[in-house]
């Protein structure tokens, strides 16, 4: 996805759950921000997106490489390289692949900490333990 968020201008989006006042078409969805939580509906089929490489799972297009040293593709991916596939990995699904397209972007860790922490920081901390009397 090349949408940004329009309040912060963000690029770590997730979809967000529709709701029935939403005006949906197949190009657009629901979008929320990960950074600011904004959420608004977005423009997720972006024709010039079509000649870079995406994860097959969660359709990021921020990927890392993979070398064979711990990992052993299947078959066909392993005939795709031989073909001169470029080796890719996406960190956010572990997903590795491989793809004739080139990245847009390299995957950073400094970003996935920073989403890492919103997470974190959404989840709901356990109770303490009460010791039972008796």
């Amino acid at each position: 996805m090349s949408v940004s968020c329009p309040k912060c201008g963000s690029r770590f989006l997730r979809e967000s759950r529709r709701r029935k006042t939403d005006k949906m078409t197949w190009f657009s969805s629901a979008l929320r921000c990960q950074d600011c939580q904004t959420r608004f509906i977005g423009r997720t089929f972006v024709l010039s997106d079509l000649r870079f490489a995406h994860c097959p799972r969660c359709r990021r297009m921020d990927l890392n490489s993979w070398s064979g040293k711990t990992y052993e593709p299947p078959f066909f991916m392993k005939l795709r390289i031989a073909f001169g596939a470029k080796r890719w990995r996406c960190e956010y699904c572990r997903v590795n692949f491989a793809s004739f397209r080139r990245r847009k972007e390299i995957f950073t860790f400094s970003r996935w900490q920073k989403i890492q922490a919103g997470i974190s920081l959404a989840e709901p901390s356990p109770a303490p333990k009460r010791e039972q009397e008796g």
